[in-house]
């Protein structure tokens, strides 16, 4: 279900998480760590690894998604938006983060060929994916 997760499409990733928060969250779930948690049950359901508050670098990303088969990788910065037009912003920030705090370097010496950097930033029950290889 989540192959578009590792394959760069993040169109298809937004719009999947984005008619699952529709589904089943309520109007009063909107925080940075309600999103945190909804995302790593919902790639832990999805049969990956997943590690919350990874440790690399210099800080934590939020999330590591591990495909241990194909040795591939997503390091995932969540972040909750004021307004739906500052989410396009939050995601830069949060691959910024990313990059500047080196959450990718663990996972890559870790040995996994494909690292995936994503953010996300989340506005009620709307989300925006933005990615870096």
């Amino acid at each position: 279900m989540f192959h578009s997760l590792f394959a760069g499409e993040e169109q298809v990733l937004t719009e999947r998480i984005s008619d699952l928060l529709f589904d089943s969250i309520s109007y009063f779930d909107y925080r940075e760590s309600f999103y945190h948690a909804f995302l790593t049950g919902m790639f832990s359901n999805a049969g990956y690894a997943v590690t919350s508050n990874y440790e690399a670098g210099v800080g934590r990303s939020d999330l590591v998604v591990k495909d241990r088969k194909n040795r591939r990788a997503v390091v995932i910065e969540a972040k909750w938006a004021r307004s739906q037009e500052q989410m396009e912003e939050e995601c830069v920030r949060a691959l910024r983060q990313i990059e500047e705090k080196e959450y990718a370097k663990g996972v890559e010496q870790e040995g996994y060929r494909q690292v995936v950097r994503l953010g996300i930033a989340f506005f009620q029950k709307k989300c925006l994916v933005k990615g870096e290889k």
